[in-house]
């Protein structure tokens, strides 16, 4: 028997779906391409975890 879909599975499956692509000629695919863009890459965390990261640092330092 085969493991659960987990949620991650599951936009993977719709990422990879969604990167084969359709016959450019069917007008379903044509329409799902207008109606459901793919989703917009999330913001980076470097710049904010490179902030707190330094200042937990420093409070660290102050602490000790």
């Amino acid at each position: 028997m085969r493991p659960r879909l987990t949620h991650e599975g599951a936009k993977r499956r719709a990422e990879r779906e969604r990167q084969a692509g359709l016959d450019p000629e069917d007008a379903a695919a044509r329409w799902l391409e207008e109606q459901d863009p793919p989703p917009a890459p999330p913001p980076s965390k470097s710049k904010f975890k490179s902030k707190e990261l330094h200042r937990w640092r420093e409070q660290q330092k102050r602490d000790a």
